[in-house]
């Protein structure tokens, strides 16, 4: 009786710790303020962006599709939707349909009409097409808790030479180390997927701005092969 007691009490405590982990990094990717809330602290007018520069390096032109995951407030879904407009498509990628609708009325403001709102899962973005130009993650990535997944799911979506965008911060760059993530382990997690570190753009003091590709067809990565060669 005394065996089996011990045996029960061992596993309620690896229930409950193996379970508490589980509902923490849950909650974390949950944890977010309400969306009023959410999109006064995006809408700041202190905050950095720097969204025509960003833009401007990435070469959006009119035809591209783009998919902002994680849209928040539309800070970058609204220049982006401008930039590939007449004929591209924004796809605004968000797990809360009050941000979407925030995005949408946005847009409807200021006459953008290829802009559409996607309503995301948490372990896919569930884009309505597969031949996305750009899936663009700012300071979104280290909030989603089955990053490896995500990206998995997105890679789904995306043309062959299709390009992921990572803005995003290392952990020694910031006191909320915890938080951010290593752009090392970016590296990794999109290398199993067969993406490779095609352009660093350094926009940002305090955050890498990374650009990944496959080597096929346009791919910024085999022109770089190609000048090696010469």
């Amino acid at each position: 009786m005394a065996k089996r007691g011990r045996r029960r009490i061992l596993y309620l405590l690896t229930t409950f710790w193996s379970g508490a982990f589980s509902i923490s990094a849950f909650a974390w990717q949950l944890a977010q303020q309400p969306a009023d809330r959410y999109l006064a602290a995006m809408d700041r007018s202190d905050r950095v962006l720097k969204a025509d520069e960003v833009i401007g390096k990435l070469e959006l032109k009119p035809g591209d599709i783009v998919a902002d995951i994680g849209s928040g407030s539309g800070s970058f879904s609204i220049p982006m939707a401008k930039a590939v407009a007449p004929n591209g498509i924004l796809y605004a990628v968000d797990i809360d349909q009050a941000m979407l609708d925030h995005v949408a009325e946005r847009a409807k403001k200021a006459g953008i009409t290829n802009l559409r709102t996607v309503l995301g899962e948490y372990d896919d973005p569930k884009l309505p097409v597969k031949d996305v130009d750009v899936a663009f993650f700012h300071r979104v990535l280290h909030m989603i808790e089955h990053r490896q997944v995500y990206l998995n799911s997105t890679a789904k979506y995306l043309k062959p030479d299709g390009r992921v965008v990572v803005i995003d911060k290392n952990r020694e760059d910031s006191p909320n180390s915890w938080m951010w993530l290593n752009q090392s382990d970016v590296d990794s997690w999109m290398a199993a997927i067969g993406f490779y570190p095609a352009q660093h753009f350094a926009v940002f003091d305090d955050r890498y701005f990374v650009v990944y590709q496959r080597p096929y067809g346009n791919s910024v990565l085999l022109k770089k092969g190609a000048a090696k060669k010469k």
